[in-house]
């Protein structure tokens, strides 16, 4: 089968979720199938460290095709150059749209199968400041039509499901849901035994790739302070300034005391990433608003478990076993959570051991891209 995998240039200082599954979906993809990439930079030059430690230049087995330069970049001019230039996209089995604008601009030759990562028209009710209404009306009509040209849609979560059926019951039989994945060959526990040995602080770990306002690291900070007067702790917070609040926070941090045991770093390579979670005691995603969150599942495959909040796709990666789940928002929860994990050895090691086999079971890369493959050979024969 001939699949023309087709995504969009991302911010080349913050790739997020959509951009990584890309990348790893290549990966995974390119012993399945004959593989086209349509993309930009981020695949020949990744973007940060997280991925450029990680994927290098890309696949050898895979044809990388970027766009001419000066529409690198440009979202506008990139959907127009989908549009108009047809020559680009012939000869594929299967369009693989990780995209919804793509998913509009491309020429239907082949069967799309669009990749849904969120629908932008819900962030009017999630977030009605954080666009103009007018934007949102744009995109609401974008993902529109982009999912009624679609012969399958592939959800990456049930949340992301449920919003799609909610909007557009007439897609039901279009909509299927595939997970993103994890790499647990890579995402693995500690290999050396840590008997005997007692680290000076427990450590919590919180990757955000970014100090998004939506992340809700400010209740975490406010959190931490509630658990430092019970118990020693150390937190380590991984994410670029991209909103500039770094400064907001570290000025939270002082005015709550906990300014020495708070750790900023803008990012870091992947080995580092990796030992990061191999060495926490407990991931925390305390999100207010999240799509997927990578953090956590990556968390899960090294076996540690996770404190997430109850919001997008964590409840469908986090289950009692493998971690605790709280309100958003409620700081004065994460402390509790974050208090009787980190007094309570045995119940962190049974989490841990459970997020590694839950992770290995339901989200290893190499069953989401069989996956994932027969969805469009599905829509290639239908």
């Amino acid at each position: 089968m001939r699949i023309a995998l087709t995504t969009f240039e991302y911010d080349r200082n913050l790739i997020g979720g959509a951009g990584i599954y890309a990348l790893e979906l290549s990966r995974w993809l390119a012993p399945l199938c004959q593989l086209t990439v349509q993309s930009c930079d981020a695949y020949k030059t990744p973007p940060d460290a997280f991925t450029a430690a990680w994927f290098g230049a890309g696949v050898p087995n895979v044809r990388y095709r970027q766009l001419p330069q000066p529409l690198r970049g440009h979202g506008v001019a990139a959907f127009y150059y989908y549009a108009l230039v047809r020559e680009r996209f012939e000869g594929c089995d299967v369009h693989l749209i990780n995209d919804l604008s793509q998913g509009v601009a491309i020429h239907r030759n082949a069967p799309l199968v669009q990749i849904l990562h969120h629908l932008p028209s819900s962030e009017l009710q999630q977030l009605p400041l954080s666009k103009s209404r007018i934007a949102i009306t744009m995109l609401a009509a974008l993902e529109k039509r982009a999912l009624k040209r679609a012969q399958a849609v592939i959800c990456d979560s049930s949340d992301t499901m449920a919003q799609a059926l909610a909007r557009y019951p007439e897609h039901a039989e279009k909509l299927r849901v595939i997970p993103n994945g994890v790499d647990v060959n890579l995402f693995t526990p500690v290999d050396t035994p840590t008997e005997g040995v007692v680290a000076e602080k427990p450590l919590v770990a919180c990757v955000a790739r970014g100090l998004e306002a939506r992340k809700g690291i400010a209740d975490l900070i406010e959190a931490l302070a509630a658990v430092q007067r019970v118990t020693p702790v150390e937190l380590v917070i991984i994410g670029k300034d991209s909103q500039r609040l770094k400064q907001r926070m570290l000025a939270l941090a002082l005015a709550l005391g906990v300014i020495d045991v708070v750790t900023f770093v803008d990012s870091v390579s992947l080995r580092d990433l990796i030992a990061l979670y191999q060495r926490a005691t407990v991931t925390v995603v305390p999100s207010l608003l999240e799509g997927f969150s990578k953090p956590a599942l990556e968390s899960m495959a090294c076996g540690t478990p996770v404190i997430g909040t109850a919001v997008g796709a964590i409840p469908e990666l986090v289950d009692e076993s493998s971690g605790v789940l709280v309100t958003p928002g409620d700081a004065g929860a994460l402390a509790a959570a974050l208090i009787d994990l980190l007094q309570d050895d045995r119940r962190v090691k049974r989490m841990g051991v459970a997020a590694r086999r839950r992770a290995v079971t339901l989200f290893a890369w190499d069953s989401v891209a069989k996956r994932v493959l027969s969805v469009c050979e599905q829509a290639m024969s239908s």
